[in-house]
């Protein structure tokens, strides 16, 4: 890395006609090109300017406007503030306790919820709203129209080691944690993000996720921005998403597997083709095989379908195709089991700590798309960060294994592990057999009572037009094959899993297994 590294703004200079965001809804569209998005970036550089912030300020962006969303962090980063990106979900106070942010720059519904629930309090100084200001308090962000003066400030040119964004996790695997990433770690996540996507000028990419959005521009693609509810994706209508595949000729899709699930049902339900698809990535959560059919049957057969493994504190690592997937499933190496993640990408050196005799062990990972620390939390860095040749190594919390040919293999997480009586059971290589039944949508190996002589409970989610009775004995029949299925005495019928709140896609265990609890009250051992 050189001592400096490309602006956001600098990144976009080329092709000012091409298109650089389309946003849709309800059958609409509106787009802007790149030499717009450049010049609404530069009257936002102004405005936040003469609003006070400066660089260095740690500044709150909350909005569902992927335009808003886009220009406010490249205008931000320009300047040399640093953007803190939080979904608006109940742990955002103390998050921002430990931010400590000076600007809070948001849509009107956030500030509501910063006013009312002291999002940021006492710490804020600037507050500016994004969009109508309706009846949120503060100074509505507005930039100079396209056309006007030119700006007197220059974007700069941040060095590789600069805190250039600050992200903060799901919380789906405890409190939230902000990951602070460099602009060294962003331009390392944009490098592996090219390898993975290849693009192409005539490429137009569908974000599943909010901000995928803002990296979109970065890497020369035209973004297209559904109408996904941000706040509950598996709920989105899913005309809202095949519908803009289909209008504006989509050629590759990043998403998670509760998004992609929508658009292969929907397909499905109305015998609709996706002929301009030529790659999908999935994220967020394991591609179950099951999915990676359906979505087949709706794309050309030359259509790449990508497994893509990572954190937000690690993103991407790895990445495995449907094809070898599902070869990985047939014939897997002798003692392996779990869900196979592919090589890892380029740059990326994988770790696996703490092995046992089977080379089972937590994955960790080094490499230029790994965040080097989390903001304000010492605690954190020490439980999951270590300082090595590479750089630092980050601890993901996964449990895994690396074969002999490279690859990795994914087991569950190690606060997931289900500690029995003389036992211990994996998540994943339960569940990625019992997934293999028919009629089922997907299972979730849970531990009930106390750890160390949990009993192990199956709960699992049939499909919809699956029989009760059906689906237990289908499930079952998939366990009989498994070396430890015979210590699954209890499988428990849920109508639908609780999941975590950024993807829909990461199954809420402890919730589950609270549930499950209730459900068994006095079977425990």
């Amino acid at each position: 890395m050189t001592a400096t590294a490309p602006g956001v703004i600098a990144r976009l200079a080329d092709q000012p006609d091409a298109i650089a965001l389309i946003r849709c809804r309800k059958g609409t569209s509106r787009t802007t090109d790149r030499g717009h998005l450049v010049q609404g970036c530069h009257g936002l550089m102004q405005a936040l300017h003469q609003a006070g912030v400066r660089p260095g300020h740690r500044a709150v962006v909350m909005t569902r406007d992927a335009y808003d969303l886009t220009a406010v962090v490249y205008a931000l980063c320009s300047l040399g503030a640093v953007p803190v990106l939080i979904e608006p979900r109940a742990e955002v106070r103390p998050c921002l306790q430990d931010i400590a942010p000076d600007v809070f720059i948001g849509e009107p519904l956030a500030h509501l919820g910063r006013q009312v629930l002291g999002w940021g309090r006492p710490h804020v100084r600037i507050p500016l709203v994004t969009g109508r200001p309706l009846l949120a308090p503060g100074r509505r962000l507005a930039a100079r129209a396209p056309g006007g003066s030119v700006p007197t400030l220059r974007p700069r040119e941040p060095d590789g080691d600069e805190l250039a964004i600050i992200a903060f996790t799901s919380g789906s695997t405890g409190r939230p944690k902000g990951a602070e990433y460099r602009y060294a770690t962003l331009a390392g996540q944009l490098d592996a993000l090219t390898t993975l996507l290849e693009p192409r000028p005539e490429d137009v990419l569908l974000a599943g996720f909010l901000p995928v959005a803002m990296l979109g521009p970065l890497l020369g693609l035209t973004t297209l921005v559904p109408a996904v509810n941000h706040l509950s994706p598996a709920r989105t209508s899913p005309r809202e998403l095949v519908e803009p595949i289909l209008r504006h000729r989509v050629t590759k899709i990043i998403a998670s597997p509760a998004v992609l699930t929508l658009i292969a049902g929907h397909c499905a339900r109305h015998g609709i083709a996706l002929p301009s698809v030529r790659q999908i990535l999935s994220f967020g959560a394991p591609l179950r095989l099951h999915l990676a059919e359906a979505l087949r049957k709706a794309v050309p057969d030359s259509t790449e379908i990508l497994s893509v493994y990572g954190a937000t504190e690690c993103l991407p690592v790895s990445a495995i195709d449907d094809h070898d997937l599902r070869a990985s499933r047939i014939q897997p190496p002798a003692g392996q089991a779990g869900t196979c993640l592919g090589r890892p990408l380029p740059g990326i050196q994988p770790h696996i700590l703490d092995a046992d005799p089977t080379g089972l062990g937590e994955i960790a990972v080094a490499g230029p798309t790994v965040s080097p620390a989390y903001h304000a939390r010492p605690d954190a860095d020490a439980a999951t960060k270590d300082v090595i040749s590479d750089g630092v190594l980050h601890r993901t919390g996964d449990l895994g294994r690396l074969d002999d040919r490279g690859r990795l293999w994914f087991l569950g997480r190690k606060a997931h592990l289900v500690t029995g009586t003389g036992f211990t059971m994996t998540t994943e290589d339960i569940e990625t057999v019992a997934d293999t039944a028919p009629g089922i949508r997907r299972t979730a190996l849970v531990g009930v009572g106390t750890a160390v002589c949990q009993l192990p409970v199956l709960c699992v989610e049939p499909m919809p037009t699956t029989p009760r009775a059906a689906a237990l004995a289908a499930v079952r029949t998939a366990l009989n094959g498994h070396p430890e299925g015979h210590r699954i005495d209890v499988l428990l019928l849920h109508p639908g899993f609780p999941t975590d709140p950024r993807h829909n896609s990461k199954i809420d265990r402890p919730r589950l297994a609270g549930w499950a609890a209730k459900r068994l009250r006095g079977r425990t051992r």
